[in-house]
C-alpha cells in the first residue's frame, strides 16, 4: 500500500511551487486550487476504502496503516470546509437568490445522483447474488443505511443543506453583516443539534458527527476571510508565528483526541486551517489531482462497485496490487461516464430560464 501512497506524494510534490519570501498564493482558495486539494483527499479515501477488502501485513503495509490511522477522519474535513466556504461565498454574492437554489436544485440534484448510484449498487448485488430486500434499497435511497455503498457522508451533507436553508432563510428580509453573523450562529447551533442527535439519540458511529462542524468552519472562514488574509499575508514572520501556533495546537489536540470529544473537534479544526494556510504559501497545480477534485462525488460513491465485484471473485485475496489498480481504473472510467450522463440529466431538469 505504501507504494501507492508514494506515487500520490510524488504527484503532490512535483506539482508544488513555494511562493517567494513575503509573497503568497492569492489563488489559494479558488475553485481550481481547492479541486487539487480535494483530489488529494479523495484518493486517500480510495486507499482507505480499499484497505477494507485486503489482508494487509508487512513493513510496507504497516507504514501506510500508521499513516492512515493518524489521518483518521481528517480525509473528509476539507470537503466539508470547502463546501461551507463555497456556499457562504455564493450567499455573499447572490443573497437569497442562492438560498432558494438549495431546496430547488442543490439538495435534489445531489439526492438524485446519489439514488442513481444506489440503483447501480442494487443491480450489482442482484447480479452477484447478494441478498437485498426492497426495504433495504428504499432506506438506502435516503443515505441512512447502505447496500455496499458509502453513505454517511452523503447523508450529513444533505442534512447540512437543510440546516443552511433554515439558518439563512431570514436573509430574504435582513442582510446586513451583523445579520449574517446571526445566521452563522444559528447554522453552528443547528449543526451542534445534528451532532447531538447522531451521537446520543440515534447512536451512530463517530464518523457521522465528529467532523460536522468543519462545514460551519468554512462559513466562518468566508465571513472573516478579508481579515484573516490581511493578517496572514502581511509578511512571512507573522505567517510563521501563526502557523507555529496552529501546529502546536494540532499536536496537542491530536495527542488528546481520544480523551474528550471536544479535542477531536479542535484537532479537525487545526488540521483544516493548517491545510488552508499551507496552500497560502505553496501552490499545488496538478491536472491529475484536479481531475479527481472535479469528480469527487462519483469517485467517492462508485469506487465500491469495482471493489465489491473484484472482492467477490477473490481478486482482493490473490492479487492485492491488481485489485487496487483495476479498482482505480474502473472507478475513474465509471466516474467520467456517470458525471457526463448525470450532467445531461441535470441540464434537462433544471434548464436555464430564457431571458425575455
Amino acid at each position: 500500500m505504501i507504494f501507492f501512497l508514494f506515487v500520490l506524494i510524488l504527484i503532490i510534490f512535483c506539482s508544488a511551487k513555494a511562493e517567494k519570501a513575503n509573497e503568497f498564493n492569492r489563488e489559494y482558495i479558488t475553485r481550481d486550487s481547492t479541486n487539487v486539494i480535494k483530489g488529494i483527499f479523495v484518493i486517500l479515501i480510495f486507499l482507505s476504502h480499499s484497505k477494507q477488502y485486503l489482508s494487509l501485513g508487512g513493513v510496507f503495509d504497516e507504514t501506510y496503516l500508521a499513516f492512515q490511522n493518524h489521518l483518521h477522519q481528517m480525509v473528509v474535513v476539507m470537503f466539508l470546509f470547502y463546501s461551507g466556504y463555497g456556499i457562504m461565498e455564493q450567499i455573499k454574492k447572490r443573497e437569497f437568490a442562492y438560498i432558494k437554489t438549495i431546496p430547488q436544485k442543490r439538495f435534489p440534484n445531489l439526492l438524485i445522483n446519489y439514488d442513481i448510484a444506489i440503483l447501480l449498487f442494487a443491480v450489482m448485488r442482484l447480479c452477484l447474488g447478494i441478498k437485498t430486500t426492497p426495504k433495504q434499497v428504499l432506506i438506502a435511497f435516503t443515505g441512512w443505511t447502505s447496500i455496499s455503498n458509502s453513505n454517511w457522508y452523503i447523508f450529513i451533507i444533505l442534512a447540512l443543506y437543510i440546516v443552511t436553508f433554515i439558518a439563512f432563510f431570514g436573509i430574504k428580509w435582513f442582510n446586513k453583516r451583523w445579520h449574517q453573523a446571526v445566521y452563522l450562529i444559528i447554522l453552528t447551533a443547528l449543526s451542534l443539534v445534528f451532532m447531538y442527535l447522531m451521537r446520543n439519540v440515534f447512536e451512530k458511529e463517530s464518523r457521522w458527527y465528529n467532523t460536522v462542524l468543519c462545514y460551519a468552519l468554512g462559513f466562518w472562514y468566508s465571513f472573516f476571510k478579508e481579515t484573516i488574509e490581511k493578517i496572514m499575508m502581511k509578511n512571512d514572520i507573522i505567517y510563521l508565528i501563526v502557523f507555529a501556533g496552529l501546529t502546536t495546537a494540532y499536536i496537542y489536540t491530536y495527542l488528546h483526541r481520544d480523551d474528550r470529544f471536544i479535542y477531536y473537534g479542535l484537532w479537525s479544526f487545526a488540521f483544516t486551517i493548517l491545510t488552508v494556510f499551507i496552500t497560502m504559501k505553496v501552490k499545488f497545480d496538478s491536472n491529475i489531482l484536479k481531475w479527481f477534485g472535479e469528480h469527487i462525488f462519483s469517485v467517492y460513491i462508485l469506487q465500491r462497485i469495482p471493489m465489491t465485484i473484484l472482492d467477490h471473485f477473490g481478486v482482493a485475496d490473490r492479487h492485492k496490487y491488481i485489485f487496487l489498480i483495476v479498482s482505480l481504473a474502473v472507478t475513474c472510467a465509471m466516474a467520467a461516464l456517470f458525471d457526463y450522463l448525470t450532467g445531461l440529466l441535470s441540464k434537462a431538469i433544471w434548464k436555464p430560464k430564457k431571458k425575455a
